[in-house]
C-alpha cells in the first residue's frame, strides 16, 4: 500500500470507536443495517450492485466503528443497560470471584495491614504497615522501578514485560497475554509496593488466588491518604464516565494534585 493510500486510511479511521474501543452492540446494529440496505439495493438494482455496496459498508464499519452517524450515542440512549453491560469491556475487566476467595478486609486484618481505628468505628492502616508501604512506594517512584517490581511479583522476565498505555490507564502484557490493568501509574505503584510487602511478611499470601490478591490490593488503595505518584491529597467523589458502550455512575478515588485515578467502581457495586 502506498504512503498516500496509508495516509488516507489513517485519516478515515476513528480510533475512539475501533480496536479495543469498538462497541460490540454498535457494530452488530450497523452490520444488520448494512445487510438490509445492501439487500434492498440488490433488489432495486441488481445483486451485482448490492455486493460491492455491502463491502463498502463493512469497510466503513471496520475503519470508523459505525456506518450510521451518531450510532454510539443512540445505542447508549435506547439500548437497555443490562444488554450494554454484557458487552461492556469495563464490566468484563472485573474478575470472577470464587466461593473460596476471602474478603479483602479479612485478609488485610489477618496480615496486620489494617486494624480498628482509634477514634471512629472503622478500619485504618496499622502504623507499621503504613510506614513500610509508603517507604516502598516512595522508593519505587523515585527509582522508577515499577516494571522490575511487577515482574518480580508476577514471576516473569522483566525484558518481556510490556506496558500498553490507554490514556492514563496501564495494561501489563507478557508474551501477548494481558496480565493486569491499573487505572494509573499511581495505582500500579500502590499495588506493587503492597504486594512485595505482603509477599515477604504474610505467610498466607501465596495461598490466595491471583484474583483474590488483586481484590485485596485494589481494596487497600482506599486507605491511601497521599498520592503514590505526585504526593498530593486523595479525594473521593461520584463521577460519570463513558465506556465503549454506555454511560455509568462510578465512585472514584483520585489524586487531587495530579488527577491520577486510583480506584473506580460502579456506584451500584
Amino acid at each position: 500500500m502506498s504512503t498516500k493510500s496509508t495516509g488516507f486510511v489513517e485519516r478515515f479511521k476513528q480510533p475512539e470507536y475501533t480496536g479495543e474501543n469498538r462497541c460490540t452492540p454498535c457494530t452488530i446494529v450497523n452490520v444488520l443495517i448494512a445487510v438490509v440496505g445492501s439487500a434492498a439495493v440488490g433488489v432495486v438494482a441488481t445483486p451485482l450492485v448490492g455486493v460491492p455496496v455491502f463491502g463498502a459498508c463493512l469497510a466503513a464499519i471496520y475503519f470508523r466503528g459505525y456506518l450510521v452517524p451518531g450510532t454510539p450515542t443512540l445505542t447508549k440512549r435506547y439500548f437497555p443497560d443490562w444488554f450494554l453491560k454484557y458487552f461492556d469491556k469495563h464490566e468484563h475487566d472485573q474478575p470472577e470471584i470464587s466461593e473460596e476467595d476471602r474478603e479483602p478486609e479479612e485478609v488485610l486484618a489477618d496480615a496486620g495491614a489494617v486494624e480498628p481505628c482509634a477514634e471512629v468505628e472503622d478500619l485504618c492502616l496499622s502504623e507499621s504497615f503504613r510506614a513500610d508501604w509508603y517507604d516502598r512506594m516512595e522508593s519505587i517512584n523515585a527509582d522508577e522501578t515499577e516494571k522490575a517490581e511487577l515482574s518480580a511479583v508476577l514471576d516473569v522476565d522483566e525484558d518481556e514485560l510490556e506496558f500498553d498505555e490507554h490514556q492514563e490507564a496501564l495494561v501489563a502484557k507478557f508474551d501477548g497475554r494481558r496480565l493486569g490493568q491499573w487505572e494509573s501509574r499511581a495505582a500500579l505503584l500502590a499495588d506493587v509496593a503492597a504486594a512485595r510487602i505482603l509477599e515477604d511478611g504474610y505467610s498466607d499470601w501465596d495461598r490466595l488466588t491471583v484474583t483474590n490478591q488483586s481484590r485485596v490490593l485494589s481494596g487497600l488503595r482506599i486507605f491511601l491518604d497521599t498520592c503514590p505518584d505526585c504526593g498530593g491529597d486523595i479525594a473521593m467523589e461520584q463521577d460519570t464516565v463513558e465506556s465503549c458502550c454506555r454511560t455509568m455512575d462510578v465512585v472514584a478515588v483520585s489524586c487531587s494534585e495530579c488527577d491520577a485515578r486510583l480506584l473506580e467502581v460502579e456506584h451500584d457495586q
